[in-house]
Parts: structure tokens; C-alpha cells; sequence
């Protein structure tokens, strides 16, 4: 579990007295945490659909502070951008990346102080791109084993041919066997139970990704999930589905069909 996968009770007064005694008279991780969640959220972007929150900060320490956790920079930053993908999800919010870090060294800042400067950087939509992001609140970071068998010949094919029925098919994972059928409207797909398709996958997020009927076809969207959504074998963040489609969240792979 990292260091930062929760602030609430009793376990962010043990990380507070940990780091109390660790960092004694200077700025504590745990603050950085919390200011960074802050930074997140007072820079929210508010869209039709969804909340956008900065991906990329900066945290600038005076030179004592910046040497007191230098020697721990690459964990903690680590820890860092896994508190923040977990804050992500938990307020629903959407990144356009996973969470990127920077602690760097500042003079001009007093000493025992920070600043935090957050940025939206550039979106993912990298074709073939297949690491997933930041690990986080029990999932497991996955490798693309599972293996796709894509039907031939369906790229001209409309996606959903009028009058038929469209379902989600589970060949693998916790759920092999299990059927969802498709509405012709907005579906959530997730772990949390008030999602239109429950994953019981404990690799999949909250709120993984969202399927749209849009003029005949569906429209599957990553909701900035923690490992990803593949379609036949690659990342995407977004794309109209057709027949055949394997989609694989987390340890589920999903083939798209319609009768």
C-alpha cells in the first residue's frame, strides 16, 4: 500500500507522525499530498460531462528542504503521482494523462514552506501505446497479455446495424460467461455499483469508461481509468466500436456483438 493511498483517520495521523519525526522543522510529504490534492482541485476545469483537473505540478522547496528529501525523491515522487490518480478517481475527475511530479529546488521560497504550481499537460492518445498509468486504490498494474482474435473484414461494416441488438460478451476475467446487454444511450462501465456495466474486476476503476449511442454507433471512452482501455490489442482513449471488438479493462476482455 503506498504511503499516501489514504489521509483519512487514524492512518494519516500515523503518516503525519512518521513524517513528523522524519522531516522535524521542515515541509513533510504528507503536506505536499495534501497540497497538491488542493492545487487539483482548485484548477478544475468544469466541461459538459466531466471535470478536468491539472495532470503536471511542480513543487519548488528552499534549499534545506529540497536536501532533506532529496535522497527519497524518486519514491516519494512516485507516491506522489499514485496519491493523486486515487484523488482523481475518488472525486470522479478526469485527467488528460496520468500525474506527473516535479520536486525542484527554490531559494526564494521561505524555508519550512512550499510552492506548487499545477499545469494541464498534453493528452494521451498515443495508437499502440499499452503502459498503463499510475496504480492505484487495489488494482494491479497489468501487463497486455491476454490474447485478441479481432473478427476480419468488419472495418467497412456500419458499427450497430439498425434494428439490432448490441451486448458486451465477457470471454475472460472474474465475470467469463456473463452477457450486458447494450441500450441505445449513455452506459457507465466500472467496479462501483452504481455503474450501468458492474465490473467485479478489482483491476478495473470505479468508473472506467463510458459507452455513447451516437447516430447508430457506439462510442467507447476512457474515463482516465487507471489501467486502460484496449481495443483488439491497443490503447485508445476513444473509439467507435464494431462488431467483433475485443476490449479488454483491466483483467476483463470483452468482445463487443450484436445479434
Amino acid at each position: 500500500m503506498g504511503l499516501f493511498s489514504g489521509l483519512e483517520g487514524s492512518l494519516e495521523r500515523y503518516i503525519e507522525g512518521f513524517f513528523r519525526d522524519k522531516f522535524k522543522g521542515r515541509v513533510q510529504p504528507v503536506e505536499m499530498a495534501k497540497r497538491l490534492a488542493r492545487e487539483m482541485r482548485d484548477r478544475k476545469r468544469i466541461s459538459i460531462t466531466r471535470v478536468y483537473v491539472p495532470n503536471e505540478f511542480t513543487i519548488y522547496l528552499h534549499t534545506e528542504d529540497y536536501r532533506a528529501v532529496s535522497s527519497i525523491t524518486p519514491y516519494l515522487i512516485r507516491e506522489l503521482q499514485d496519491y493523486l490518480a486515487r484523488k482523481a478517481e475518488e472525486k470522479n475527475f478526469t485527467l488528460v494523462a496520468p500525474p506527473k511530479v516535479e520536486i525542484q529546488e527554490d531559494a526564494t521560497v521561505p524555508e519550512g514552506q512550499m510552492r506548487i504550481e499545477g499545469r494541464f499537460g498534453e493528452a494521451i492518445h498515443i495508437p499502440g501505446e499499452e503502459e498503463p498509468g499510475p496504480v492505484g486504490d487495489g488494482e494491479e498494474e497489468l501487463e497486455n497479455t491476454l490474447e485478441y482474435q479481432p473478427v476480419k473484414n468488419t472495418a467497412p461494416a456500419s458499427a450497430v446495424p439498425a434494428g439490432l441488438k448490441a451486448r458486451l460478451v465477457v470471454k475472460a476475467g472474474p465475470q467469463a460467461g456473463k452477457v450486458f446487454p447494450l441500450q441505445p444511450a449513455t452506459m457507465v462501465i466500472g467496479r462501483r455499483d452504481t455503474c450501468d456495466v458492474i465490473l467485479t474486476d478489482n483491476s478495473v476503476s470505479r468508473r472506467h469508461a463510458q459507452l455513447e449511442y451516437r447516430g447508430g454507433e457506439f462510442v467507447i471512452t476512457d474515463l482516465g481509468s487507471t489501467n486502460g482501455v484496449y481495443i483488439n490489442g491497443v490503447r485508445v482513449h476513444t473509439k467507435v466500436l464494431v462488431p467483433g471488438d475485443t476490449i479488454k479493462m483491466g483483467t476483463t476482455l470483452c468482445v463487443f456483438e450484436v445479434e
